[in-house]
């Protein structure tokens, strides 16, 4: 079986040729040639340069996200001595910043930001009492402090290289109560003429044990020295990296104890530059499908309608689906650029509910068909998780769904608990939130369409797409079988009921949506669904299984359609 047409085999060489001979301009120095204009130089430049800077801050977000669940797990299980106010909010940002080192070469930094704000200021009891300047004497600074600790050693450890240039700003707040003495008991040490800003001027700063602290100044400075005294010696990667603290402090002119405050900056300098100059080599092999996407005719494929539903966020403690809504994201591009979909034929829909995808998405799909009585091509795309019913039925699992009633969830320490089995009740109460095969082929009962195509990229056996358990629903028969569709209807199934679906991470896509879009790219969507299933087949179990997670697709195929289904394609002029 062919893997790409001719047409797109002599494009992609020519692609290649071309970045071959273009440089990352930030990263390496190559010459180009000379039939190469300066202006096809920079765009090519330009191109690889934010298709870079865009992955890695999906990187980054991916893991902003991981975060900030594990930061709500870690609040709601507070001693009760220490917990927050039910106001108190604390949030990790992070990004990715484009600097030059001191001799002017380029680097790409991680920035990781963290700090609390409250709803209701009344009542909290979060932040310093009036004159404290210990870090764990704000309930809401400890969170701050144990959490970053957490973060760096459990999620950021690759980021937080030994060696490294770090940059630590801590920045701490009083409120505008008057100072006459506090003690200070020299726990940081004395300071003399030490450079911070303060209410946005950079000063020099004394404090020591003999004097005490008796301004406001002094007071924020301490507190900031606090918490670089617990990074110090509690986070090891800041210890051992070249790091370099900065302080900011600031007096508010209003009283308060919601005015006495710390937060955290933390820049990881050059942290993704090595990563950077190995994407672009494998930008110059076309390893990604998500850059240089092919195009055709703008809305040259005016027939065909497409429902996209990417569920990666589920609410706590049910884990998100990693790379869902990148999946969804690029699907669209491919489905309007490559397949020739007029751009308000396809509608995504992000962490949708089992109502939104019903009214919003499903609606607009029948609504459509009447209007065109009928004479359209339907493709609708499902990524997120997925379950099986006692008979080893699937389920989609949509965003939103609530399990707070369910027994097996619940844990001591927040996360979702290994190995749950539901039994009868608790399983009725999951699936009546979930949208089963039947019941989304059954939403186009009696509304004739000239194709229905639908790619389902989740697992249905209890198992994410990180490798990670999900949850499973307690099994009356022991052989799993796929599902029966109405008579016209072709789905592409990322694995068997029984199986795992597993995540592409070093590509940011389930492993079965990658090896659709690429066909789809090396093609230019021109290939037959046989001839896609076929490739997706091959290649998908090669490189699934060279990674120790062996995965093949399944079809569902309508009983009317017969051989014929092979012969049908994308594009439908």
């Amino acid at each position: 079986m062919k893997y790409a047409s001719t047409q797109a085999i002599t494009r992609r060489g020519i692609l290649m040729a071309l970045v071959m001979m273009l440089s990352f301009s930030s990263f390496a120095q190559a010459p180009v040639a000379d039939s190469l204009s300066t202006e096809s130089e920079s765009r090519y430049n330009n191109d690889i340069h934010s298709f870079i800077l865009h992955r890695l801050g999906q990187e980054v977000k991916q893991r902003e996200k991981m975060m900030n669940k594990t930061v709500q797990h870690y609040l709601i299980n507070l001693p009760n001595a220490e917990k927050l106010y039910d106001e108190t909010f604390v949030r990790i940002n992070s990004s990715v910043q484009e600097d030059t080192t001191e001799d002017g070469r380029p680097e790409i930094n991680y920035v990781y930001e963290i700090a609390y704000n409250c709803h209701h200021f009344e009542g909290t009891e979060d932040d310093y009492p009036s004159a404290a300047y210990l870090w764990n004497s704000s309930n809401s600074c400890r969170a701050i402090c144990n959490i970053t600790r957490n973060m760096i050693q459990d999620n950021l450890s690759d980021i937080f290289a030994a060696g490294t240039r770090i940059e630590v700003t801590i920045t701490s707040t009083t409120d505008a109560a008057e100072i006459s003495h506090i003690p200070y008991r020299g726990e940081y040490g004395d300071y003399r003429y030490m450079p911070a800003v303060y209410n946005e001027e950079n000063v020099r700063i004394s404090v020591n044990q003999k004097e005490g602290i008796t301004t406001n100044a002094q007071l924020a400075y301490i507190r900031a020295q606090s918490v670089r005294d617990y990074l110090d010696n509690n986070v090891s990667a800041i210890k051992n990296g070249n790091t370099e603290y900065f302080f900011t402090t600031k007096c508010f002119d209003m009283t308060g104890p919601h005015y006495r405050r710390s937060s955290l900056r933390i820049v990881v300098h050059g942290a993704f530059d090595a990563q950077a100059r190995q994407m672009e080599a494998r930008l110059q092999d076309d390893e990604y499908v998500d850059f240089n996407i092919p195009a055709i005719e703008e809305n040259s494929n005016s027939k065909t309608y497409a429902l996209i539903i990417a569920d990666e966020e589920y609410t706590a403690p049910l884990p998100n689906c990693d790379f869902a809504s990148n999946d969804g994201e690029v699907l669209s591009e491919y489905f309007v650029r490559t397949l020739g979909l007029p751009a308000r034929h396809v509608k995504v829909l992000h962490n949708a509910g089992r109502q939104e995808i019903k009214d919003n998405g499903i609606r607009w799909l029948k609504d459509i068909i009447t209007a065109q009585k009928g004479d359209v091509h339907i493709i609708l795309y499902y990524a997120g998780h997925g379950v099986s019913n006692a008979k080893f039925g699937p389920y989609l699992v949509p965003s939103g769904v609530d399990v707070s009633k369910i027994r097996a969830f619940r844990s001591k320490t927040g996360n979702l608990p290994e190995n749950i089995n539901l039994k009868k009740k608790d399983a009725e109460k999951i699936l009546s939130q979930c949208i089963s095969f039947d019941t989304l082929t059954g939403w186009f009962n009696r509304v004739e369409a000239l194709s229905y195509t639908f790619i389902i990229d989740a697992g249905f056996d209890g198992i994410q797409r990180n490798g990670k358990p999900f949850f499973t629903i307690k099994k009356e028969t022991k052989k799993a079988r796929l599902p029966r569709v109405r008579s016209d209807i072709v789905i592409f199934m990322a694995a068997n009921p029984d199986k795992t679906a597993y995540s592409f991470i070093d590509q940011h896509h389930g492993f079965f949506t990658y090896y659709i879009l690429k066909e789809l790219k090396y093609t230019r969507g021109e290939a037959t669904f046989q001839e896609l299933f076929e490739n997706v087949t091959k290649n998908q179990a090669y490189e699934s299984s060279l990674q120790g997670k062996l995965q093949e697709p399944v079809m569902v195929i309508g009983g009317k359609l017969g051989e014929n289904w092979g012969n049908r394609t994308f594009i439908n002029n």
